[in-house]
């Protein structure tokens, strides 16, 4: 059973394989580099989850024989009590979709004000913050950073992987 993970991201790597030892421990997972269509840090659930679409999308044209395909994406919400990172999964299988969210951790004012469409998340926290984190973003993401490590880029995609898998281990019972 070949699953497809549209990303070669290192925490959405690692989540989705902790993941898929819970609902699936015999697939095979196989990780490939795909255009997400949407900007770098979406900044809203629609734009998260078009770019989760669009991953599964690329990755069918790649790999048009794969058991099923994964789609993640990290994106930046804004309410009237601040704004948030969170990450939003679309996972296609046996014509199925599946979608999860996972819990949101606020973006602490001074990076939230210096947010713009143009501007990546990530390269404002490694220019903030003076903890040693920063050096390892790719794997803890900017949460992992913001809660010292209370909660990481694999526990948020780790959340919403387990929604939309849970969503489809379920689908068959109505």
């Amino acid at each position: 059973m070949e699953f497809v993970l549209s990303s070669t991201n290192i925490a959405k790597r690692n989540a989705t394989e902790k993941t898929l030892k819970k609902f699936y421990p015999e697939a095979k997972l196989t990780c490939i580099d795909v255009d997400s269509g949407v900007s770098k840090t979406p900044v809203n659930d629609d734009e998260g989850i078009l770019g989760c679409l669009n991953r599964i999308e690329q990755a069918k044209k790649k790999m048009p024989d794969a058991y099923c395909y994964i789609g993640l994406e990290g994106i930046i919400t804004k309410n009237s009590y601040g704004t948030f990172i969170c990450g939003w999964c679309v996972v296609e299988m046996n014509n199925i979709k599946g979608m999860g969210c996972s819990a949101k951790v606020e973006i602490p004012r001074y990076i939230a004000d210096k947010i713009t469409s143009f501007g990546e998340l990530s390269s404002l926290v490694k220019n903030t913050y003076k903890s040693e984190l920063v050096n390892r973003l790719d794997e803890i993401g900017t949460n992992g950073v913001i809660t010292n490590l209370g909660y990481t880029r694999v526990d948020e995609f780790e959340d919403a992987l387990n929604c939309a898998f849970g969503y489809i281990s379920n689908s068959n019972n109505y």
